[in-house]
């Protein structure tokens, strides 16, 4: 498997009550999951209106191990946003906001809306397998939810709460 232009992401996620808060620097996210694919347009826009977007491709180094993923990104003109953004696929909107934990590690918090409005991920990434596995989480983090597919954004795409809990 040739990784020449992907990213090697190394990921926990857990499941939180509440955003802490803590959190900083929100960002809206809406992610468009194409359908019968590995692709995902991401829009992103920052609290002071900046708009980046980008086509993702996301592909697990052993497809058996959720924790390491290889990713490789686009970024789309306007034109090239609304050619894609035609094709079919399932929605995820969420509010990403940052954190630095007491140990250093820097967290992504994201809190879902529409639908599935009241869940709510910590998602670290340490950028190396050993540190990953080895890394104790805070006391609050809640339930560790890295190994259930339902808490994947393209399994979480289109999808409720009911569903999640169901």
């Amino acid at each position: 498997m040739s990784t020449k232009y992907a990213v090697t992401e190394h990921e926990r996620r857990f499941r939180l009550d509440a955003v802490p808060a803590a959190a900083t620097d929100p960002r809206r996210i809406t992610d468009r999951y194409l359908d019968a694919t590995r692709l995902r347009l991401r829009e992103v826009v920052a609290a002071d209106g900046t708009v980046q977007r980008k086509l993702g491709h996301k592909r697990r180094l052993d497809e058996a191990d959720p924790r390491s993923i290889l990713c490789t990104s686009l970024y789309l003109d306007d034109a090239e946003w609304a050619t894609l953004w035609a094709l079919p696929g399932r929605l995820l909107h969420k509010t990403r906001h940052r954190l630095v934990l007491d140990d250093g590690t820097a967290a992504a918090i994201d809190e879902f809306g529409d639908h599935l409005a009241g869940l709510v991920l910590l998602e670290v990434d340490l950028g190396d397998r050993d540190r990953l596995d080895a890394w104790a989480p805070p006391g609050w983090a809640g339930v560790e939810v890295t190994d259930d597919e339902r808490f994947t954004g393209g399994w979480l795409a289109g999808r409720t709460l009911t569903d999640l809990d169901g």
